[in-house]
């Protein structure tokens, strides 16, 4: 974590609260794309976080970045700072400096871009489905195939043939064709593939974590002005013991969401991001619930903002892997750990830790 953290977050925090209106994410819901609010960020350095100055990136680190992804999450931010951070630490590790357009990722075991080599030029064929924001990216970095050899790509999306689709947020979850397109210089980098499917799940999974718990964050707030201004026989909701309750409830799932992430951003080990995606993605249901039963008829209504956050956690939570995806990932991890029991396993080395907690 950098001492320059709270400077950060008060900065990024004040940003995406002017910009991310409701008019901004309802126009974001009909297709448009939010140019200027994608610039702000790229002249704030935002999409440089955790990439070495000498590389002419922003410096910090990634304890950093999963931060301003939380506020991105609080704010709904309609745009791809989570794909395009993991795509330029990804590229910065081959010593590639960042640029300022967006980017998308794709990585999948089963999804691999065939490339031949042609001497002069290459060809590329090859689909990849469910790809974040790819009709607004300017780039896919993603798996392919090279001379029978697995390799990391980064591929032009101008004349891909994208088929659009959508998450149920109405974020932009497009299928990327690319049938015999040819290209003249190709940025590859040769992997495990198998290794590079696992590392940026746990990258995508602590990032959808950390914008899950900033919409977690949210709907407490909106759920607690709610039933401070709503007013039943003559009462304000939260004087009612059944809406405590709720709130209670509500408050509990939140905190317990935010103190796993903020362990899990420090550890960044494969069993924390698991336990932590498990636990939020576990909650998002609860939280949207109880957020939705409180609000009643009004909190899915178009006009109210909820629906933009819950309908969000309910996305996230299967992205990146869902709670199966990673319960088989400990389980296989747990197997493979001889002489250690379940509990020891589960409680090894966990500790309360709040979000802007010190260092451990």
């Amino acid at each position: 974590m950098s001492e320059m953290l709270e400077i950060i977050l008060d900065t990024t925090g004040r940003m995406f609260k002017d910009y991310s209106t409701q008019e901004l994410l309802e126009s974001a819901e009909q297709g448009e794309w939010a140019e200027e609010l994608w610039q702000v960020l790229a002249e704030s350095g935002i999409l440089h976080v955790g990439i070495a100055e000498e590389l002419d990136g922003a410096g910090g680190d990634h304890i950093d970045a999963y931060n301003i992804l939380r506020l991105a999450g609080k704010y709904a931010v309609p745009l791809p700072i989570a794909e395009t951070l993991i795509a330029q630490w990804l590229l910065a590790e081959q010593g590639v400096k960042p640029s300022t357009v967006p980017l998308s990722i794709s990585f999948e075991n089963e999804q691999e871009f065939m490339i031949d080599d042609l001497g002069d030029r290459f060809i590329v064929n090859g689909k990849a489905v469910y790809v974040p924001w790819a009709r607004h990216a300017k780039q896919l970095l993603t798996l392919g195939k090279l001379n029978n050899e697995s390799v990391m790509v980064l591929l032009p999306l101008d004349k891909a043939i994208i088929e659009q689709g959508a998450n149920l947020a109405s974020e932009p979850r497009d299928t990327v064709i690319f049938e015999n397109f040819e290209i003249t210089a190709l940025s590859c980098f040769p992997v495990n593939k198998n290794e590079m499917v696992n590392r940026v799940y746990e990258m995508g999974a602590l990032a959808r974590s950390a914008k899950m718990a900033g919409a977690m964050e949210q709907i407490l707030e909106l759920t607690v002005f709610y039933t401070n201004e709503r007013k039943q026989f003559g009462r304000p909701l939260h004087r009612f013991q059944a809406i405590q309750h709720h709130l209670s409830a509500l408050t509990g799932e939140t905190v317990a969401s935010l103190a796993a992430l903020n362990f899990a951003i420090h550890e960044n080990s494969t069993k924390e991001i698991a336990l932590t995606k498990m636990k939020l993605s576990g909650a998002a249901g609860k939280i949207a619930e109880i957020s939705h039963q409180v609000h009643g008829a009004i909190g899915v209504t178009h006009e109210h903002t909820l629906h933009h956050y819950t309908r969000r956690l309910w996305s996230w939570r299967d992205e990146f892997g869902n709670e199966r995806y990673w319960g088989s990932k400990l389980a296989d991890h747990l197997m493979k750990n001889n002489g250690e029991t379940l509990w020891e396993f589960i409680s090894a080395g966990r500790e309360a830790n709040l979000v802007y907690g010190g260092e451990k």
